[in-house]
């Protein structure tokens, strides 16, 4: 009975069955890993939230348009009901012309990207005879109507000075309704200004944001030109800049937008919260181009495979040479593994994902080589073994720098290693413990 025990004990397939154990309970600080980056990528996100507040959060700007409180008086049943509604009317041009100059804020070892921008916002509002008409049937409330400008954080305004019909208007802050955007200035207007002429507009505007500048189309043509010093610009939201009127560089960006009114969803003007502005914005993100918490978490979700690849290749070791390696031995080299993305991770937050990779492979390759050189005795194993090593972490670091072609470099790169390793050991008799199969070429 003991002889059995210890027979299965030192056979090659109860072998391979704990380096599987231990290759799955290397899982268990490997998912940790994972929850410490996620942590970082919240820190680092909190701390970039911080810098923002006291800055100015990311701003939309929406408008100029023109609220209107209206009352009307109905008789029904020979009861007097009285309705309030607000009709807002958006313009039929509209055209910004901006200039933004971003910079980097740190708190501590984190940093985010903040602007200010100053913008030039221009336009017309025009009411058709028929709204003048519809508008002429019901009483204003308090002989008031508003020139309504949406800013999601108003404590990034800096400059404002606003002209319609090229007099000079007093802000007001506040909206008089919510129904179209939360936030904003508003103009007290008189209702004389309502006639079929247009209605002209002038914003000159300096507002402080962070990480993202966007606007919305609310007129029935609306133009956006915008350009800075910001080498990565990224452009997002409904609509993209015009190819042949946008370019990028080292020295900065421009870009310009052309949006018309039947490329969204709502009319020129309605009553009270009848449409939407949601789902039409577009703009600019000013990003800092190297996300380390990104990469690392793709190379974390390599893990088992990295670990299982360097298990095998000890394992064929021991198989082609005859040297017993330990379990315990497998498991301090799977635990030198592991260490290698809390290495890379801390690395990365100050000296960049290229750099911390580097160093940390280099550590973690040097570091296994000589502990099997100094646990086989031989040089050779120990230089096989680091040159596999390298091998795999050059593999690794090509598959995280690819994006479009990650998964077909990875899905080539796991069939080539599998069949590498399939003709190492196509001698191996499985059957009879480290022995090599005679008589095959």
């Amino acid at each position: 009975m003991k002889d059995t025990f210890t027979r299965i004990a030192q056979s090659t397939s109860f072998k391979f069955v704990i380096i599987g154990i231990l290759s799955l309970l290397l899982l268990i600080p490997v998912g940790k890993i994972r929850s410490l980056i996620l942590e970082r990528q919240e820190r680092s996100s909190m701390a970039a939230l911080e810098i923002s507040e006291k800055w100015g959060l990311q701003q939309k700007l929406t408008g100029p348009f023109l609220t209107i409180p209206l009352k009307e008086i109905r008789t029904l049943n020979e009861k007097e009901e009285v309705i309030r509604r607000q009709l807002h009317i958006l313009p039929e041009e509209l055209s910004i012309n901006g200039k933004v100059v971003p910079e980097t804020k740190n708190r501590g070892i984190y940093e985010t990207v903040v602007y200010s921008a100053a913008m030039q916002i221009t336009g017309q509002l025009l009411l058709s005879p028929t709204l003048l008409e519809q508008i002429g049937e019901q009483e204003i409330v308090n002989s008031t109507l508003y020139l309504c400008l949406g800013i999601s954080d108003l404590r990034g305004i800096k400059e404002l000075n606003i002209r319609v019909q090229d007099e000079v208007m007093e802000e007001m802050p506040g909206l008089p309704s919510s129904d179209l955007i939360p936030k904003g200035i508003h103009i007290p207007l008189s209702p004389e200004i309502l006639s079929p002429e247009p209605i002209a507009f002038q914003i000159d505007l300096r507002i402080d944001g962070s990480s993202e500048l966007s606007f919305e189309p609310v007129g029935k043509s609306t133009r956006v030109e915008l350009e800075s010093n910001w080498p990565d610009p990224s452009f997002d939201g409904a609509f993209l800049p015009i190819p042949s009127l946008t370019g990028s560089s080292e020295k900065g960006f421009h870009a310009s937008w052309e949006v018309n009114y039947l490329n969204r969803s709502y009319p020129q003007f309605w009553f009270d919260n009848a449409a939407s502005l949601s789902e039409s914005a577009f703009g600019v993100n000013f990003l800092i181009p190297v996300d380390h918490y990104q990469k690392s978490m793709r190379s974390v979700k390599y893990a088992l495979m990295f670990i299982a690849l360097s298990f095998l290749i000890f394992f064929l070791t021991e198989l082609l040479s005859g040297i017993r390696l330990h379990p315990i031995q497998y498991l301090l080299v799977g635990m030198a593994l592991v260490i290698f993305y809390t290495l890379l991770i801390s690395m990365a937050e100050h000296l960049g994902f290229d750099l911390a990779y580097l160093i940390s492979s280099m550590a973690t390759v040097l570091l296994i080589a000589f502990y099997v050189r100094g646990s086989t005795g031989k040089n050779r194993q120990g230089l096989m073994t680091g040159s596999l090593l390298l091998v795999l972490y050059a593999f690794l670091y090509t598959t995280l720098q690819m994006q479009d072609f990650s998964l077909l470099f990875g899905s080539v790169g796991i069939f080539l290693v599998m069949a590498i390793i399939m003709f190492v050991s196509r001698k191996v008799n499985w059957y009879r413990e480290r022995e090599i199969g005679k008589g095959e070429s």
